[in-house]
């Protein structure tokens, strides 16, 4: 995957652990997905005690991706352990359907709006479909510079953004969306432990 730099159509990577299956491609996807533990014994975060890694070591696991690799990724997920008890008493968690219903909607509205999906607009006609306040484009702006990203990782900050705004049902992007959107960037190496869709 760092060699390539870019994802491939539709690929799969197994997890970051030896013995993990290999990549597989499906025709006509356009998506990557891939996984990461957050250290090598993998407990990372967890506050229970267990990992046993020294942070440098963590660091230095976190590294091994790229910066700009991560710069391709679309959404970083922070995947935490639940806890038995969450999990056994926890309510029961929105249908499958009533969230793919409300999936669709929103994509459907992108795609009256500018005749593609957001994951596919850029430059100008992306800009343009997220119809940024001044207040909105400074803080985009104090975004980028405070997290350093390139002009890529501004232009996916904005479609994710844009997407978090057609769920909400909002015309424009707000600053709300664009905080939203933002804490699916890519973690920095103190923060690891996540999972990347693309």
């Amino acid at each position: 995957m760092v060699l390539m730099r870019r994802p491939q159509p539709g690929c799969w990577l197994g997890p970051g652990s030896s013995g993990g299956p290999p990549a597989t491609r499906s025709r006509g996807a356009r998506w990557c997905s891939s996984r990461m533990n957050p250290c090598p014994c993998g407990h990372a975060g967890e506050g229970d005690g267990r990992c046993r890694c020294q942070p440098v070591v963590v660091e230095r696991y976190a590294g091994r991706i790229s910066g700009p690799l991560r710069d391709r990724i679309d959404l970083w997920v922070h995947m935490p352990r639940v806890e038995p008890g969450d999990y056994v008493t926890a309510a029961a968690p929105e249908g499958t359907a009533t969230v793919a219903a409300r999936i669709l909607e929103a994509r459907l509205t992108g795609l009256e709006r500018g005749g593609r999906p957001n994951a596919r607009m850029s430059g100008r006609a992306l800009r343009s479909a997220c119809a940024l306040g001044p207040i909105e484009q400074a803080h985009a702006v104090r975004l980028a510079e405070l997290e350093g990203w390139s002009a890529r990782g501004i232009e996916r900050l904005l479609r994710v953004a844009r997407t978090c705004a057609d769920l909400a049902g909002s015309p424009r992007v707000e600053q709300p969306h664009l905080d939203e959107a933002a804490r699916f960037r890519s973690p920095s190496g103190r923060r690891v432990g996540f999972e990347a869709v693309s």
